[in-house]
């Protein structure tokens, strides 16, 4: 083992002419490192680079950087261009850095040499770190879980307190545990120091060699005198390990990508008696497994039932045998008609660690959907029954056309001034999405006898223009994809369009009714 290196700098060189670019050691901001500069004083324009001349017992860890201020020396600007590298150095001994490049746009200059020393020195000696890495399995398959642990072996009077590692698992999902674990197998003889760091919880997605890059650890609290910035800082690097991945033998009933030790459940949630929220479908599972790489589970539906994008919600947590807690997923459905509907029983397959699979079948559920409620009477309506309809004078309808239209644009601009200062609540919205669906389909039934309006198709054979029956088609599924997943879009942004593009299709009938007539 070397000798920890706690360094000074010295025997700066001589620099040159004035005028000309002017290389030096500098200390660094971080413990361990030293920052080497080149510094041009004078009028310079174009782009400015630089390029290190051979290093000697270094290594850079960053740069370079330009940092360029403007004088005046009377009516003359002035630029002072500093380039700056962030070195350190590998072991005791001299140090230097050769002559560096430094271009100016289409010139092109050398600076002065730099030697110095890193010297041994301080307080604290002893040995330099090991980092060694421990797997809690080198075989897995895809979706099981294991464990990656580091222990460092540092100088006697280091303390556990401090250290920082940094470590990457490609091709996986990896969430940092606590500190502790058990001393790796096979280490020999008295140990000076091994001192457990953090860990990861790692879930291979793929089959084939998961490899795992060195981890690097670093003693934030170690680097001996400020002074002493040319020491190598006090870190350690594990080696790479690879652990083998293997697939999944093939599974006995659908299965969505669930390993561990996991329960499943479904419930019905029925719809909202005001129509303002659509029938859902909850799936629920708990246990121990690969909880956050599981795909929305599979859902089988009658004909005439639809099912909208679900919405997600978790707890877990990691720990050394796996992730604990649970996920669940609420799929928004709808029927196209009242009456009951049976959706069939499902049949839930996992994974269990140690090569076999387990089965979990959920009963049937019956949805039972009713008539849709009537639509709330406004307050220019009539209590009564709704009078049957009549034809009415071109005027008439000419006119309501227009204040229909007008209205509308004068709401939509309305509520677009308003909503940057307040966002209509999530019921309301979805009680104005219910409205605004139920107005499409409204207009398509009294216009043209069609009461479903999910596609053009029925419209236009009705005599809808294909323009209108494509449109109505359009907002109805928006409403209906807005009602049933809301976090897609921002109310206060989506309601005012909707808005005035219903109103429009409504109006449609009406004023052509009113040119023909007129």
């Amino acid at each position: 083992m070397r000798a920890s290196l706690l360094a000074f700098v010295v025997a700066f060189a001589a620099v040159g002419a004035a005028a000309a670019p002017v290389a030096q050691f500098a200390q660094g901001t971080i413990p361990g490192t030293i920052r080497y500069q080149v510094v041009s004083e004078g009028a310079s324009g174009g782009d400015i680079s630089g390029t290190l001349g051979n290093l000697t017992n270094l290594e850079v860890l960053a740069g370079p950087v330009l940092a360029q201020e403007i004088t005046w020396r009377g009516a003359e600007p002035v630029a002072a261009t500093v380039l700056t590298w962030v070195l350190r150095a590998r072991t005791l001994g001299p140090i230097a850095v050769g002559p560096t490049r430094i271009r100016f746009g289409d010139h092109e200059v050398f600076t002065n040499p730099v030697n110095g020393n890193a010297l041994a020195g301080g307080p604290r000696g002893g040995e330099r770190p090991e980092l060694f890495t421990q797997v809690s399995r080198s075989k897995v398959a895809v979706g099981e879980p294991f464990v990656v642990q580091f222990f460092v072996a540092a100088p006697a009077r280091a303390g556990g307190e401090g250290w920082e590692i940094q470590a990457s698992f490609p091709d996986s999902w990896s969430e940092r545990l606590p500190a502790g674990g058990a001393r790796p197998e096979g280490r020999p003889g008295p140990s000076p120091g091994l001192l457990p760091l953090a860990g990861w919880l790692v879930i291979p997605v793929h089959a084939g060699r998961l490899e795992i890059p060195p981890a690097v650890a670093r003693a934030a609290d170690w680097g001996g005198e400020p002074d002493n910035f040319a020491a190598p800082s006090l870190t350690a690097t594990s080696r790479p390990l690879a652990v083998e991945v293997a697939d999944l033998p093939p599974a006995p009933a659908p299965f969505f990508g669930a390993v561990g030790e996991l329960e499943f459940s479904r419930r019905l949630v029925a719809a909202d008696a005001a129509g303002n929220d659509l029938a859902a479908i909850e799936v629920s599972v708990r246990g121990v497994g690969n909880l956050p790489l599981l795909e929305p589970p599979p859902l089988s539906l009658p004909d005439g039932v639809r099912s909208f994008a679900p919405e997600e919600s978790h707890a877990w947590k990691a720990s050394r045998h796996g992730l604990t807690g649970w996920r669940r997923w609420k799929i928004p459905i709808e029927a196209e008609r009242p009456g009951s509907y049976e959706l069939p029983e499902v049949t839930f397959c996992t994974f269990r660690p140690g090569g076999s699979y387990a089965k979990q079948t959920l009963p049937a559920l019956t949805l039972a959907v009713g008539p849709p409620a009537a639509a709330a009477p406004s307050a220019a309506s009539p209590t009564g029954p709704e009078p049957a309809p009549h034809p009415l004078p071109a005027a008439a309808i000419a006119a309501a056309a227009f204040l229909a239209g007008a209205g509308t644009v004068l709401a939509a601009r309305a509520w677009r001034g308003r909503g940057a200062r307040r966002a209509p609540a999530a019921c309301d919205a979805a009680a104005e999405l219910h409205q605004l669906q139920r107005a499409v389909q409204a207009w398509a039934d009294a216009r043209y006898g069609v009461a479903a309006v999910d596609a053009p198709d029925a419209l236009v054979a009705a005599g809808c223009p294909p323009a209108d029956a494509t449109e109505a088609a359009a907002l109805v599924r928006a409403c209906e994809r807005l009602r049933g997943a809301p976090g897609l879009a921002d109310p206060a942004e989506t309601l005012p369009d909707l808005r005035l593009r219903v109103g429009r299709l409504t109006a449609t009938a009406s004023r052509a009714a009113a040119k023909l007539e007129g």
